[in-house]
């Protein structure tokens, strides 16, 4: 990825820990509202989550399941903490990935066999200096160690997912090191003018 012409992270982010209801963490998450994306997840997820821990989720993208998915959140009773921007330009998703405090994508296969990749957007929110939750679906484990720089949890399992969230919420240091040893690895292995490096001498220029 060429992250050139991205804006650079921000200096630092709140300490929050789910503990204010005033300054709830930021739960983002980014990608267009289909199956493979697991939202129907992510919001059971958010719905299992401690009463005592305070957060909002914010989404940024289009997709045929949005208004499903606005109902299953008024369903599970947490449609008061859900904001829906729907496609946005990418001034407004780098603003979305500022104010957030983790980032989560919930990626599965589809039942049609339709599956993600490596996500560009996980890479995007590395590079912004997010932690990142997600799973061990299709090649985003070649990217996300799991507890080592971000939590992964198996695709389709909603109580995992929770599980992971709730860890992140309630703890800032920990956002704190696994988003920045994901921004290294954004770095080191991902980006441009590494992999420009790395072709070269593969090809022994």
């Amino acid at each position: 990825l060429d992250f050139a012409h991205l804006p650079p992270p921000p200096p630092q982010r709140p300490r929050r820990d789910g503990s204010d209801a005033a300054d709830p963490v930021v739960i983002l998450s980014i990608g267009r509202k289909v199956e493979k994306k697991g939202y129907g997840d992510l919001l059971q997820a958010l719905a299992r989550l401690p009463a005592n821990l305070q957060w909002r989720f914010e989404h940024v993208g289009a997709g045929g399941l949005s208004e499903a998915l606005k109902a299953e959140a008024a369903s599970l009773g947490i449609a008061g903490r859900c904001t829906w921007h729907g496609a946005q330009p990418q001034r407004a998703v780098f603003a979305a990935l500022a104010r957030a405090d983790l980032f989560v994508l919930a990626s599965k296969r589809a039942a049609d066999g339709d599956r993600d990749g490596l996500p560009n957007v996980l890479m995007e929110a590395a590079h912004q200096g997010l932690p990142l939750v997600s799973t061990h679906a299709a090649a985003i484990g070649e990217f996300i160690e799991d507890g080592v720089n971000g939590l992964l949890v198996a695709p389709g399992a909603p109580d995992e997912l929770a599980a992971a969230l709730a860890r992140l919420v309630a703890d800032p240091e920990l956002r704190l090191r696994l988003a920045a040893r994901a921004a290294d690895t954004v770095r080191r292995r991902f980006s441009f003018d590494s992999g420009v490096d790395w072709i070269a001498d593969a090809l022994g220029g």
